[in-house]
């Protein structure tokens, strides 16, 4: 359309200069001088068209690539009072990879989760599959992810990007294709509240100070948190992490109280019948994973040392009805567990009162009397 419009415009003014030299010609005496200036003008006035549409086109571009990167314009993201910002959020990264080799190679899959909380601005779930651009970020974060995995101590390693205002939901949405953190920590242990944070109870080694980039290749999940009702069985959300059954596995958020907690482990998904045989998970998406006969409590979450638990996977058959698969789950790593300890914030609803920014999705609610 604009390309149509600008070579009209062309045409236009090239038919406007022939009238011009036809009306000269058909004079008596023709003056030479005259058509010269007027040769001149023509050949300007094209010259100029030429440049405004070049200039034209390279804006029409730049536009164009700056909507398709939405991670690049803050302008890009709607907020609303409660997804305020710059301000930071913290993620929890977990390598797919099952060696420090692999997990340091370009393009290996790491397995991220957002420090959701039950208030303002972190009321968002999202887990995202992502790739480090950076090699010797990539390095220094498996070196110290093996290193607890093999010394049996802390392998948590988290990055902490700032993301503007309304960020988050579109990292949530999958709008938000990559953001960057100028720190990556090694995680000792968390905080005691929802009060604490880097230099404020965490206890940390900082071992990375220059920027890591992180590109998202998928949204694993991604929800506004409100109050549900607390689950019957203990619930997780199982995330393709390989063949062979591999599976991450991480808490589904429904409500507070003994319900409301973080968990992120790896996990064998097996058949009853075949234990040799791992349960094919779809990469898209979370599938729902309850445990039989355990309580959806911090106390009853799965661990080191379970091994071949009764589970159900909760999917559909070809016929697109609800269907569930009888499988058994073997833990292989236990990542992380927190409630309120200045990364997850699940212990109670709405805990910060007015006039703080209130969640339209957990905040205001009234018990009647």
């Amino acid at each position: 359309m604009r390309d149509n419009e600008e070579s009209g415009l062309s045409r236009a003014l090239l038919v406007g200069g022939e009238e011009r030299s036809v009306s000269v010609a058909s004079s008596a005496k023709p003056n030479l001088s005259s058509l010269g200036k007027r040769y001149y003008w023509s050949l300007a006035l094209n010259a100029l068209l030429l440049v405004l549409t070049i200039v034209m086109g390279c804006l029409y571009f730049s536009r164009a690539n700056s909507s398709s990167s939405p991670s690049k314009s803050a302008a890009a993201f709607s907020a609303d009072a409660c997804n305020f910002g710059p301000t930071h959020h913290s993620h929890i990264v977990l390598p797919l990879a099952s060696d420090r080799t692999s997990c340091a190679k370009q393009g290996a899959h790491f397995f991220m989760s957002h420090g959701a909380t039950f208030f303002c601005p972190h009321t968002f779930d999202v887990k995202l599959l992502a790739t480090i651009q950076e090699g010797d970020a990539r390095k220094t974060l498996c070196d110290k992810h093996f290193d607890g995995v093999d010394t049996k101590k802390s392998s948590k390693v988290a990055l902490r990007p700032t993301l503007p205002a309304g960020g988050l939901p579109a990292l949530a949405r999958g709008q938000l294709k990559s953001w960057t953190s100028n720190v990556m920590y090694h995680i000792l242990e968390f905080g005691k509240d929802n009060n604490a944070g880097p230099g404020n109870g965490w206890n940390l080694t900082t071992i990375r100070t220059k920027p890591t980039n992180v590109h998202v290749l998928h949204v694993l999940y991604g929800r506004e948190l409100e109050v549900m009702p607390k689950p019957a069985e203990l619930t997780y959300l199982a995330h393709y992490a390989g063949t062979g059954g591999k599976a991450i596995l991480s808490h589904y958020i429904s409500t507070s109280g003994t319900s409301g907690f973080a968990h992120i482990l790896k996990v064998l998904i097996q058949l009853p019948d075949a234990p040799s045989t791992g349960v094919a998970l779809r990469q898209s998406w979370a599938t729902f994973l309850t445990v039989d006969g355990r309580e959806d409590n911090f106390h009853d979450k799965l661990g080191e040392g379970d091994t071949s638990v009764k589970g159900t996977l909760h999917m559909y058959d070809s016929l697109g009805m609800p269907a569930t698969v009888s499988v058994r789950v073997t833990v292989t790593l236990d990542y992380y567990a927190g409630a309120s300890d200045g990364f997850a914030g699940f212990g109670s609803m709405c805990p910060n009162k007015l006039p703080y920014p209130q969640s339209p999705t957990v905040c205001g609610m009234e018990i009647p009397r």
